[in-house]
């Protein structure tokens, strides 16, 4: 089982300080920005650390529970991702724009887009990088099956968004990818199925080696373009 290809971008938006583009293949897209650190509004002010705001807009109409759910989400996201406290009583703000239909694949793309529109931005300091991927059960003869990033969730059994934490320990001497840990997921059963916690663990550990393609397709882009000033890259 492998990802969809993963393209990445950036975008270069005007009136922020960084932007980028993600997306697995041609049917799953997500558009980040990054804005800060800024002035916060006094009611926002924290006096030991930055405060982070994060807002999600759908692909179409306004935003509503589910975007102020997933903001919330992203907003635990990114505060475990950056060292907020070097930049007291000041604002991070985040904008992600989801390009193509809810999935749990987007939310994986667009936990992605934040991660390397931060990087891009290079104003927050930060202790490590968000990678996402989505996992899928279904069902295979009479038994059931993981699958990584599936592209069609309709007849999925169950399903979710796994959010890892790369760089929380020093890089390894025989790796060349960092330790990461799990932060964050939504995975859940569809309706009238279950799993165990056995079934949850397997699809945390295919999670993380998807995880670690992202890693490194993020640092081979960023890599590329910092070489050629190229701000596109298709893998």
């Amino acid at each position: 089982m492998s990802l969809r290809p993963i393209k990445i971008s950036f975008d270069a938006l005007s009136g922020v300080d960084g932007s980028a583009r993600f997306s697995f293949g041609a049917t799953c897209t997500a558009l980040a920005s990054v804005s800060g650190p800024i002035a916060a509004r006094l009611a926002a002010e924290h006096p030991a650390r930055a405060t982070v705001e994060v807002h999600v807009r759908p692909l179409s109409l306004v935003p509503g529970t589910t975007e102020k759910y997933l903001g919330a989400a992203f907003k635990g996201i990114v505060e475990r991702a950056c060292v907020l406290n070097q930049h007291p009583r000041t604002l991070i703000q985040v904008v992600l724009q989801a390009l193509s239909r809810p999935t749990n694949a987007l939310i994986a793309a667009e936990i992605n887009a934040c991660s390397l529109a931060l990087v891009n931005a290079g104003s927050v300091p930060m202790r490590g990088v968000a990678c996402a991927v989505s996992v899928g059960r279904r069902r295979s003869g009479s038994q059931t099956e993981l699958v990584l990033d599936p592209e069609d969730e309709s007849e999925l059994l169950g399903g979710g968004c796994f959010a890892f934490l790369f760089g929380v320990d020093e890089l390894p001497a025989e790796s060349d990818i960092p330790p990461s840990k799990m932060i964050w997921t939504n995975y859940c059963a569809g309706v009238g199925a279950s799993f165990s916690s056995a079934q949850l663990a397997q699809a945390e550990e295919l999670a993380s080696k998807g995880a670690a393609e992202v890693w490194i397709k993020m640092k081979e882009s960023l890599q590329q373009s910092l070489l050629t000033g190229d701000s596109k890259m298709e893998m």
